[in-house]
């Protein structure tokens, strides 16, 4: 097992994660790992989202925009 420590949060923090836990089957640790990968991802998606496009994407979105135009007719 690995090694572990103790954390303090509120009752009513620690019952939230038990519910969420408990609907998908998961220890708490587990549902804690599933939450910071989630929000991992949705800082990493939000940077790039905002980070600037290339002139190579614009290329790309531009022909993808005149060919859902012309499909559309």
């Amino acid at each position: 097992m690995a090694a572990s420590t103790t954390m303090k949060v509120s009752v009513s923090t620690r019952d939230a994660l038990r519910q969420l836990a408990d609907r998908d089957g998961l220890t708490l640790d587990a549902q804690l790992e599933k939450l910071i990968r989630r929000e991992r991802r949705r800082i990493i998606g939000a940077q790039l989202a905002s980070a600037p496009l290339g002139a190579d994407e614009e290329a790309v979105l531009d022909a993808s925009a005149s060919d859902v135009a012309d499909a559309s007719g």
